[in-house]
């Protein structure tokens, strides 16, 4: 799939990026979000340097990133041992169901 150039903006400096064909609405959402967190670090942090910026941005958006890995494991882990128990609790079920049959004939 070909790509296309786009312009996006990011703490009012002009950048041009490729992207896919179909993609432009979401990169230009991925932009809008991204310039949102530089601005709200470059006002938390009184920092005036562009590079500077982007990078405290960055960490903490990879921060977050990592922190929502670390949330998503441990919900797996919990759904993980509730089918476990699940399974035993179904298994325990039908073996009992198998006994009665059996002790019925």
């Amino acid at each position: 799939m070909a790509g296309r150039t786009m312009d996006i903006t990011l703490l009012d400096r002009n950048y041009r990026v490729n992207c896919p064909v179909g993609q432009e609405g979401a990169l230009q959402h991925a932009a809008d979000k991204l310039d949102e967190r530089l601005r709200d670090t470059k006002e938390r942090t009184k920092l005036t340097n562009v590079e500077q910026i982007a990078v405290m941005t960055a960490l903490n958006l990879c921060h977050e990133w990592i922190q929502d890995q670390n949330d998503q494991a441990a919900r797996t882990a919990k759904l993980e041992e509730k089918i476990q128990l699940l399974q035993a609790t179904i298994e325990q079920a039908m073996s009992e169901q198998r006994s009665q049959r059996g002790s019925q004939r």
